[in-house]
């Protein structure tokens, strides 16, 4: 006899992940996309893991629904749609693919770095007014660009900037074991006051919702930029719109932006539909780190809820 393991996938999988978990003995294995909250908590009961990407919930409701979950699984770096207290009293696994995303949504922070540089929100509504074509924008190089949140992600984008002659410098909770040649460990009053562009890298916790508020936007370079491609709720898009109006902030740009934004059209204000980690590979590597990860934990624990022949 050995263990059958039922494991429901909630969102939108790689491919190669999904052919690679149905390909281990005893993994039963059912993909429900677009499945509602509704419909999640009548079947969640039947599974023993939960894969999940940013769309599904898992919420406390759901961790007691699923009487014989023992993983839940999330193909993406964060864990802000899954209550982590719930899943931890109920003594379930909950795992993630920290590293697979870093280089995408790296990239993309480059790319709207040199986006707000050169003033491209500007240059795009003036090109599609059939304006003349004018200069925009400055250059990257010798500009100061502040990483707050120095992980695998910030790491990575300190690099890209050094690459482009900026000076950069970096705050995170959590002093990192060692730097970028080049990176300038600051703190936070330092890193707002010095930096041209800020960038955000942290996590989405009780304690960083609305980090980016009034009284930080006050204590920002005046004409800095910001950017942000973590998590929506990491910044208050209010206090950055007037901090728009009021001249202080020059331009800001988001990947994570709230459902109707109050910046929505500002022609200083560059928003991107959730993109950080949609590429092709950073999809296929956060899909097989996270199905192999909730695959080990299953037979690791023997997790089951029957058996076969």
């Amino acid at each position: 006899m050995h263990s059958i393991f039922k494991i429901l996938i909630s969102d939108p999988l790689h491919p190669d992940a999904i052919a690679w978990l149905r390909q281990q003995p005893g993994a039963h294995v059912i993909v429900h996309a677009d499945i509602s909250q509704e419909d999640l908590l009548k079947i969640i009961s039947d599974y023993d893991a939960l894969i999940v990407r940013s769309r599904t919930k898992v919420t406390a409701e759901v961790i007691a629904a699923g009487k014989r979950l023992k993983v839940i699984g999330r193909a993406g770096t964060g864990l802000d749609n899954i209550d982590l207290p719930a899943a931890q009293k109920a003594k379930i696994t909950v795992l993630n693919a920290p590293g697979a995303n870093a280089n995408a949504v790296a990239e993309l922070t480059l790319g709207l770095m040199i986006a707000l540089a050169r003033d491209f929100p500007q240059a795009i509504q003036a090109a599609r007014a059939g304006a003349k074509v004018k200069a925009y924008g400055s250059e990257l190089a010798g500009k100061t660009l502040g990483l707050i949140g120095y992980g695998r992600i910030g790491r990575r984008v300190a690099r890209f900037a050094l690459a482009l002659d900026m000076r950069v410098q970096a705050y995170d909770i959590i002093t990192p074991e060692q730097t970028e040649m080049g990176v300038q460990l600051v703190s936070l009053e330092e890193l707002l006051a010095g930096s041209d562009m800020v960038s955000l890298h942290i996590p989405l916790t009780p304690e960083t919702r609305r980090f980016v508020h009034a009284p930080f936007l006050e204590r920002l370079k005046v004409g800095a930029s910001l950017i942000n491609t973590a998590r929506a709720d990491l910044v208050d898009e209010e206090a950055v719109l007037q901090a728009l109006q009021q001249g202080r902030l020059r331009s800001y740009a988001t990947d994570v932006a709230r459902e109707n934004s109050v910046l929505l059209g500002h022609p200083r204000v560059l928003l991107l539909p959730h993109i950080g980690a949609s590429t092709e590979e950073a999809q296929r590597r956060a899909g097989l780190e996270i199905t192999e990860r909730v695959w080990q934990s299953l037979i690791a624990g023997g997790a089951t809820g029957s058996s076969s022949a």
